[in-house]
């Protein structure tokens, strides 16, 4: 697919080294630089739904009507656009790479893109002159133009940066810095939307004065397992909560017990058997598949409260099962609540944070 920038045709054929996708390094113009993106959209082979949703899924924001707009022009998009585009196309390593060319297209834009045929200040003007001064005056304008767009742009850079240091987890909270694979997370610019993983309380809209936490359920055949429970907060520690957040914007939750029998566990979602829906604290917090990850989005119509809802589960959200307020009752999955049927939307909206 051929690009077009300064009146010329080019193929741009740059890949990363690392991950085999398309690459913005040779983008000079904004043009260049969305054709790359076009490029890349198309050989991620997703439609612009499925974009919308897997952004959705890591906690990004990216309506497939604004993606259509941004790919149909040539203006340079929005960088946190482009970092959710970039990482909903599976090519999140390479997030530094398009943000960093997406600066060096817009510090340069007074220069580059400024010129067009009908500005006075452009050699193919009639309005032109080929005195010095004029040329003089035209050489100043642009180099005024760039200054100004440079020092824009490292202001945009320095709020990151301030922002980064504001987001760091406090001394002694190493968990807070995992994926939910137990290794590092990346650094990614911008922040993801979603609760600050680290140590945390996860408590009931409906009760915040209780604690998500472990406690003994109890079935009909006599049957007994220790899963998530609602207590009171001064009751719920230890364990300590904390939240994984791993690179896809999925979470665990894990449980840090001083007890060494006990030790550390992620929830689990159990999926048959008398304890079916209920969440198990498993000491491997390395289990494959979704059965412990979890998507935790804003719950609509609150200013801070969260919904959680497992990913093995696409249509069920966490709730507790009983009376909101009723100490030891069991947290479970179940149907998410629909305003339209006059449910109590609030009974599955968590409270998240360290407070």
């Amino acid at each position: 697919m051929a690009i077009t920038g300064d009146g010329e045709n080019t193929e741009n054929t740059e890949r990363s080294g690392t991950t085999g996708e398309l690459g913005p390094g040779g983008a000079r113009t904004s043009a260049e630089y969305v054709a790359l993106l076009r490029r890349l959209k198309e050989h991620s082979g997703l439609t612009f739904r499925q974009l919308e949703q897997k952004a959705a899924a890591r906690g990004d924001v990216l309506a497939r009507s604004t993606l259509a707009d941004v790919l149909r022009r040539d203006a340079l998009p929005r960088a946190e656009v482009v970092a959710a585009l970039v990482r909903a196309c599976g090519a999140g390593k390479d997030e530094s790479a398009w943000l960093t060319a997406r600066e060096r297209i817009a510090s340069t834009a007074g220069v580059v893109e400024g010129e067009s045929s009908d500005s006075p200040d452009s050699p193919d003007s009639p309005d032109s002159s080929d005195s010095p001064a004029s040329s003089s005056g035209s050489s100043g304008s642009r180099l005024r133009t760039a200054s100004l767009a440079a020092v824009a742009s490292l202001g945009t850079v320095a709020l990151l940066v301030i922002g980064a240091l504001v987001l760091l987890p406090q001394d002694g909270e190493s968990p807070a810095a995992e994926g939910a694979g137990g290794q590092a997370s990346e650094t990614s610019t911008p922040v993801e939307p979603g609760p600050a993983p680290g140590l945390s309380r996860i408590r009931p809209v409906r009760a915040p004065e209780l604690c998500l936490t472990d406690g003994e359920a109890h079935v009909e055949s006599g049957a007994s397992k220790v899963v998530a429970v609602q207590r009171p907060c001064g009751e719920a520690v230890p364990p300590k909560t904390y939240l994984l957040k791993s690179d896809d914007g999925l979470y665990r939750i894990q449980w840090d017990h001083p007890d060494p029998d006990k030790g550390k566990g992620c929830l689990t979602l159990l999926t048959d058997g008398e304890f079916r829906q209920m969440l198990e604290p498993r000491n491997d917090c390395q289990v494959p598949g979704p059965s412990q990850l979890f998507r935790i989005e804003r719950a609509e119509g609150t200013a801070d409260g969260w919904l959680l809802r497992p990913e093995q589960a696409d249509d069920m959200c966490l709730g507790i099962r009983g009376n909101a307020d009723e100490a030891n009752a069991v947290a479970v999955a179940e149907n998410c609540t629909e305003k339209e049927k006059g449910t109590d939307v609030l009974a599955q909206v968590f409270l998240i944070g360290r407070g």
